[in-house]
């Protein structure tokens, strides 16, 4: 069994060659992986975080169809209303510009949000 010298390269092991000594830089990556350990937990909590906004985005993108679906079982027919009548494609068209814009919108917040 040969004796591993104090601040020599030892023998290889499975990760590769392991340092048998205390090197100096070893407290300046101790410090550093802490940091992006830290950066990372960070980055995770705020994506829970936003999780509620990312939530309520695909809320509100659903309810216009949530109300064709109320509209149709009452029997008022939406949808012949919006796609056969002046005044509905009218209302077809804005409301899509503006469903688009508060997505876009919406999309844009919790990107902020998130930093990218």
């Amino acid at each position: 069994m040969s004796r591993e010298r104090k601040g020599t390269w030892g023998s290889p092991r499975a990760g590769g060659w392991r340092w048998t000594g205390a090197p100096a830089w070893r407290p300046g990556l101790d410090r550093l992986e802490s940091a992006l350990r830290a950066e990372r937990d960070e980055r995770e909590n705020l994506r829970t975080q936003l999780t509620g906004a990312w939530a309520t985005v695909a809320l509100l993108a659903l309810l216009p169809l949530a109300g064709l679906l109320i509209g149709t079982a009452l029997g008022a027919g939406p949808l012949r209303v919006l796609l056969h009548t002046p005044a509905g494609l009218g209302c077809l068209l804005v409301g899509g510009l503006l469903e688009g814009a508060g997505l876009f919108w919406a999309r844009r917040i919790v990107r902020h949000g998130e930093g990218s």
